[in-house]
């Protein structure tokens, strides 16, 4: 496993439009069975665009997405994780990114509230690393 993603705060997640165009968005990720992993919002477009096209990319990034000269570009396969693995993957996130989360979860909770729609659901995505 890359050293520079396990020690990353944001990760550039890189995945591709039924066009071709490229959508790279930050994201925290935590090693996960082989791969890396993230928590998403089960209706995102990120869980979309990994549906229609497994391609993506991984490189360390800061948290507005800006991937500093010289950052390696880890490519490999993405798929949404199974139910039953979404609780693990927000435990190891939880952990890693304390403070962050429950700063996350308090804007969460307050777009619940503002919100007419209240039917989001949780989802993780793993992405598997080709080999070097």
């Amino acid at each position: 496993m890359p050293a520079d993603l396990d020690n990353a705060r944001y990760v550039s997640f890189t995945t591709y439009k039924k066009n071709g165009a490229p959508v790279s968005l930050p994201v925290w990720v935590v090693p996960f069975d082989g791969g890396y992993a993230f928590t998403t919002d089960l209706n995102s477009h990120k869980v979309r665009r990994v549906r229609n096209d497994a391609r993506a990319t991984l490189r360390v990034c800061d948290v507005r997405g800006r991937v500093t000269d010289g950052a390696v570009t880890h490519t490999g396969a993405a798929v949404v994780l199974a139910d039953a693995d979404i609780a693990r993957v927000t435990d190891l996130v939880k952990a890693k990114y304390r403070i962050g989360w429950v700063l996350l979860g308090a804007m969460e909770l307050w777009r619940k509230i503002t919100s007419k729609s209240h039917d989001s659901a949780d989802a993780a995505i793993k992405v598997i690393l080709n080999p070097s």
